[in-house]
């Protein structure tokens, strides 16, 4: 290996490091207090965006979806951002989601227009929280509510 391919792989890793810790310092609080990275894909902004972001699969390139009102059926909803997914269908594909709204909860649900009745099950995801979803609603998701976080 050259010298010159030695050093343009150095500068290259050093890119991507000063690059990680820039989206990590300006990541949103978490619930509790923690600073939380957006998911791999996600267009980072500097404030909060009252969106919810819902992705395809757990992969850095999945593909995503941003939310910012209630939806009562996700069916005829797909993923719009490039990469694993594109195109596919939001209803019954969510793997994770990342709440960008520093004061509402999104609360994916199992059934269609927010019915949690009887066994239902249904995720909050948290201001500033970013994680898969619960065995429940994971790639079983058909709607999606809001609630103030308080």
């Amino acid at each position: 290996m050259t010298t010159a391919r030695r050093t343009a792989g150095s500068l290259a890793v050093a890119a991507a490091l000063i690059a990680a810790s820039a989206v990590l310092a300006t990541a949103p609080a978490s619930a509790n207090g923690e600073a939380v990275a957006a998911p791999a894909g996600a267009e980072l902004a500097a404030d909060w965006d009252n969106n919810v972001y819902l992705y395809y699969s757990g992969s850095s390139n999945s593909s995503w979806s941003k939310y910012g009102t209630a939806v009562n059926d996700f069916a005829g909803h797909t993923f719009a951002a490039g990469g694993e997914g594109h195109g596919q269908n939001v209803k019954n594909n969510v793997n994770r989601a990342w709440n960008n709204d520093p004061s509402f909860r999104a609360r994916i649900f199992y059934n269609e227009n927010q019915n949690a009745s009887g066994d239902a099950p249904y995720d909050d995801i948290w201001p500033g929280e970013s994680r898969a979803l619960n065995s429940g609603v994971q790639n079983n998701n058909a709607s999606l509510g809001w609630y103030y976080a308080g």
